[in-house]
């Protein structure tokens, strides 16, 4: 047998007698047995054997997309979307890491009309030019007259450690993930994309071959527009039109589902899961935005000299780009940039935001043209922000700083409160579905909706924001927790932000990071160390460890029956 099949085989993938691949879904790898294949392959071929391997690999994704049936030998049907249930270990099944682009299910729901933006990759200082000296639209600019901003200080707890509900912690910490049911919905109500640039699969990709053929051509790997790969690529030009951009073919899927929902009717409920990859290295936007802005004209990195040195070690393994290759996630280096290319950087992200803007509002319009705006609950998320020379830092990795870490949470909800509003208590993504709860009356799997409920110690971590969207208090005195574990960066950290400071212990080391994020909210002078902060050190450990030991919920006991 070649290498190629037997690779494939071995790890998943079954053959016809005619050598063919079985393209089963039950039998699909999930990424990282993909990354495993490619592993393998390159030790145990010739180098022509790759590009086969990736070749094949995309194929073999965009065939099971395309086709929701695996067919045996026989002609038989064997599996549908709707029922297999097998070894896909989260890929293809809504829990795909790189996973962007309207999601939806048939499926009635009680809640009212819905519609979730999750946007990936924005630090929430680019977004409110009043408060941040480096901004970029969104909303065309109408963030301020439309949304009420309760996520001003929102932090993202979901970049390393995954939070399953209504399991919530146990299930993780206990260390049972097998025990977790695959949440497999039917890929007939699903759109994704997944990747960026010429790393793409997924129906756009499907798309864009079949309807624009010489665009696809362009966006290929061997196409001299897009030689590199992305796994360090800093910049690189979109060279297709504006129409051909995966940003605006999920803004047209999205578009399209609100038209087959367009009735109005509170008996007709929807939700719709809309995400979009951008902004996001390798900083390429379609034009006009591409150019939009001047690198020149750009504030500079928030950052200082000898910075480094006061931090734990590992940042300046980061920054001399051996962090990621000493944990074997990448084999190439990280690119060396200069302040001009930085400067790049930082120009280009404006630009992919404002376009990124530009989608957003197509949407939003699409809302208001089809009558649904008014009871319809719209919210604007990221699952992390990325630093563009920040702390002498790019991308993203295990850093606590806020560009990183803090993320929007906006919401809009005309018919139940007013728009505008800007709250600064700290809340995190572990807040969205007790407050999406709340406002639409919905039982939650731990209790009956109560008014009381969301003061009532609970196994998720998470608490309603409903009463400050509705003004019923005006701030919420609070902590979140942010995670970070060693089985993706071979790095351990806990961080306690509160309103005033934020605390990161690594466990086992003696240093830590402390900020006084009420006086240096650029977080450039570490206070781990500083005998003026040992009180207010000792103070946020003692608080760390009660919202540690109150946040986690009771671990089912087993039971076994003889």
């Amino acid at each position: 047998m070649p290498v190629l099949p037997e690779l494939l085989s071995e790890n998943g993938y079954r053959t016809h007698s005619s050598g063919k691949l079985h393209l089963g879904l039950y039998t699909l790898p999930a990424p990282r047995q993909v990354a495993h294949i490619a592993t393998e392959l390159a030790e145990r071929a010739d180098s022509t054997f790759e590009r086969t391997l990736r070749d094949t690999l995309e194929d073999v994704l965009d065939r099971v997309l395309e086709d929701p049936t695996d067919v045996d030998s026989s002609g038989e049907s064997r599996e549908s979307h709707e029922n297999f249930s097998g070894r896909a270990e989260g890929a293809l099944t809504g829990a795909l890491e790189e996973a962007h682009a309207p999601k939806w299910s048939d499926t009635p729901l009680i809640f009212r009309e819905i519609i979730e933006e999750i946007v990936e990759e924005r630090p929430v200082e680019e977004l409110s030019e009043a408060d941040w000296e480096r901004f970029a639209t969104i909303l065309e600019n109408r963030l301020e007259a439309v949304f009420a901003e309760v996520g001003a200080r929102s932090y993202s707890d979901l970049e390393f450690v995954p939070e399953e509900f209504p399991e919530a912690r146990e299930v993780w910490e206990s260390g049972r993930i097998d025990s977790l049911p695959e949440p497999h919905y039917g890929f007939e109500t699903t759109d994704f994309t997944g990747g960026h640039v010429n790393e793409i699969f997924g129906e756009y990709k499907n798309w864009l071959r079949e309807e624009r053929p010489e665009d696809y051509e362009r966006l290929g790997f061997t196409h001299p527009d897009n030689v590199r790969g992305e796994t360090f690529q800093v910049l690189n030009e979109w060279s297709l039109p504006e129409e051909a951009h995966y940003n605006h073919w999920i803004s047209n899927r999205s578009i399209d589902f609100l038209d087959e929902h367009s009735t109005g009717s509170d008996e007709e409920p929807f939700f719709l899961w809309n995400s979009y990859p951008d902004p996001h290295n390798p900083y390429a936007a379609p034009e006009p935005w591409g150019s939009m802005y001047d690198p020149a004209e750009v504030s500079p990195p928030t950052r200082r000299e000898n910075e480094l040195e006061e931090l734990p070690s590992f940042y300046e393994d980061v920054y001399a780009g051996d962090f990621f290759q000493l944990q074997g996630l990448y084999t190439d280096p990280q690119p060396e940039v200069n302040d001009e290319e930085i400067q790049e950087i930082i120009a280009r992200t404006y630009g992919m935001t404002s376009y990124l803007d530009h989608e957003v509002g197509r949407v939003m319009n699409a809302l208001e043209e089809r009558g649904l705006r008014e009871d319809t609950i719209v919210v604007f998320m990221s699952d992390h922000g990325a630093m563009t020379g920040d702390h002498w830092m790019l991308r993203k990795g295990p850093f606590q700083f806020e560009g990183l870490l803090r993320v929007p949470m906006i919401w809009s909800y005309p018919q139940e409160f007013a728009e505008g509003k800007r709250v600064e208590t700290v809340c995190s993504h572990e807040d969205f579905l007790p407050t999406l709860l709340d406002l639409t009356g919905t039982q939650s799997p731990h209790a009956a909706y109560d008014p009381e409920y969301r003061e009532t110690p609970s196994s998720w971590a998470g608490r309603s924001l409903a009463p400050l969207l509705t003004d019923e208090l005006e701030e919420m005195d609070r902590s979140v927790v942010i995670e970070n574990d060693e089985d993706y960066l071979g790095l351990r950290a806990r961080t306690l932000v509160t309103n005033q400071h934020k605390l990161t212990v690594y466990p086992g080391e003696e240093y830590g990071e402390l900020f006084d994020l009420a006086g240096d909210p650029r977080e450039l002078n570490n206070r781990w160390d500083d005998a003026e902060y040992a009180e207010t050190k000792d103070r946020l450990h003692r608080e760390f460890l009660e919202r540690l030991v109150t946040q986690e919920g009771a671990v089912p006991s087993r039971r076994n029956v003889a």
